[in-house]
């Protein structure tokens, strides 16, 4: 059985992508300038560029063309005794960490129960994108009791509701404001990403999600934040080192 034009002219442009002939952030050539290059059908260039779609490999994009996906995952490391680190810091200073918004809100029947604060009581609510090169790796909300947010100003660490500030390191501020971490429990379940969530981390169809619900709580067993993480499944890998014994 022969090869089909669509596959023949897939399996070019898939090449030139693993040799980095085309990077992560380059986009393929235009559909009109790939019809002449291999004499073919618009039809049958848009099958090619569909099937390195589903692959993950690139990502069509309204105004801007076909642009390759970054593929390496970011290898996220948990030790018992390791302290906590900054997405910068777990990405080797390749990633950054962009604090999209920090507002109060009251805290519903959910925020209430992970939180243990009374519902309708007032917390601060963070929502981050995670990036590494130029891709959304993680979409990450996060709440903080309003009590630690008023002691954090308090001991000079400034609005934790003030986007301006950046994302900080909500770990090392508590501390600094007396509410030392102790440990952190989390939970993490893959599903199929919803229409906004595959739109923000640029997902092609068929890959789902990882979901990470976490609870961090003090020296005193109280919460000092928790979230809810959504994380591109093929752009993360999570490793644990759990103490035996």
């Amino acid at each position: 059985m022969g090869t089909t034009l669509y596959s023949r002219i897939a399996s070019e442009l898939r090449e030139q992508i693993a040799s980095g002939e085309f990077p992560p952030g380059s986009t393929l050539p235009a559909i009109p300038e790939l019809m002449t290059r291999y004499d073919a059908a618009r039809d049958t260039v848009r099958d090619a560029i569909r099937v390195l779609s589903v692959e993950g490999l690139v990502t069509p994009r309204r105004g801007i063309g076909t642009v390759v996906r970054e593929t390496s995952p970011v290898r996220l490391e948990y030790a018992p005794i390791g302290a906590s680190r900054t997405w910068e810091a777990q990405t080797a200073g390749e990633g950054t960490d962009e604090l999209v918004s920090a507002e109060w809100e009251q805290a519903d029947r959910d925020v209430s129960s992970r939180l243990r604060v009374d519902i309708g009581e007032r917390v601060i609510r963070r929502v981050r994108h995670h990036y590494q090169g130029q891709g959304i790796v993680q979409v990450h909300e996060q709440w903080i009791p309003g009590t630690l947010a008023e002691l954090i100003a308090a001991k000079g660490g400034g609005d934790l509701a003030d986007t301006t500030r950046g994302p900080g390191n909500i770990f090392q501020e508590a501390e600094d404001a007396g509410r030392k971490p102790d440990f952190t429990t989390e939970s993490i379940t893959a599903r199929m990403p919803d229409p906004d969530e595959r739109e923000v981390l640029e997902l092609p169809v068929g890959v789902p999600v990882l979901v990470t619900n976490r609870t961090t709580v003090d020296v005193d067993g109280q919460p000092i934040e928790s979230s809810h993480i959504v994380s591109a499944s093929d752009r993360v890998s999570q490793s644990f080192t759990v103490q035996l014994g």
